[in-house]
């Protein structure tokens, strides 16, 4: 517990980065949607865009936490302090850091909402976060954060920086890769996008959901046993 309490207080200056960038994003949606609908948007309807960039600062925030992981990790050990002790705590105050900022776009959601009612009274709200703060996503969220965070700083501390890019790249460009190859198929195309489409949409039906929810499981729990032999193999010179 003291490792923990010290721990928290050694890396607090992630939280308030993550704070901060999560407050741009914010104001950055909420003055898109202002443009969109004064100049673009023909509807008289509004979305809280601010606060899914909002919690998108999250996750650029779970990003920059594990890219400092291994920064941590030496620090602590060459002070004295226990793997283990890391180990328990690092990822503790993850989830608190994840549950924090969570918290802060709850708060900026239902300030977004009631600016935007004021701002256009008789209006129809069109997109709502509503769903991904029930209790269920949230937990979903801060354990696949912790996870990540995880296993980038194993995969640093095992491969250096190239390690980040195993995890960062697919992070990055696969949600729009394969958004890009649904829409492909979606419109009939024939071409090579289209047919990756094609592909994982063969891939997804081979298994049913619950074998997929396992298979899921299983690799994470891989992912972990191998990011903790990382950490406890690393050298750490004193």
């Amino acid at each position: 517990m003291r490792f923990l309490l010290k721990h928290l207080r050694a890396t607090q200056d992630g939280a308030l980065l993550m704070l901060v960038m999560q407050s741009l994003l914010f104001l950055l949606g909420v003055v898109m949607v202002l443009v969109i609908n004064a100049f673009l948007n023909e509807d008289k309807d509004y979305g809280a865009i601010g606060s899914m960039m909002a919690l998108m600062g999250i996750v650029f925030g779970g990003l920059l936490r594990g890219a400092g992981a291994p920064v941590r990790y030496r620090m602590a050990v060459s002070m004295g302090h226990t793997r283990r002790a890391y180990l328990l705590a690092d990822p503790l105050v993850t989830a608190l850091n994840t549950l924090l900022g969570i918290g802060a776009a709850w708060v900026l959601n239902r300030l977004e909402l009631w600016f935007y009612s004021r701002l256009y009274p008789g209006w129809e709200c069109e997109f709502t976060l509503d769903g991904m703060f029930k209790w269920w996503i949230i937990l979903l969220a801060v354990v696949g954060v912790c996870v990540v965070d995880f296993c980038l700083g194993a995969l640093q501390l095992r491969f250096g920086v190239k390690g980040f890019a195993i995890i960062w790249f697919p992070l990055c460009f696969a949600p729009m890769l394969i958004v890009s190859s649904m829409n492909a198929v979606k419109g009939g195309s024939t071409s090579l996008l289209a047919q990756l489409g094609r592909f994982f949409l063969f891939a997804v039906e081979l298994l049913s959901p619950a074998m997929w929810a396992a298979a899921g499981v299983v690799i994470v729990l891989l992912l972990l046993v191998f990011s903790g032999l990382c950490y406890a193999r690393a050298e750490v010179r004193t």
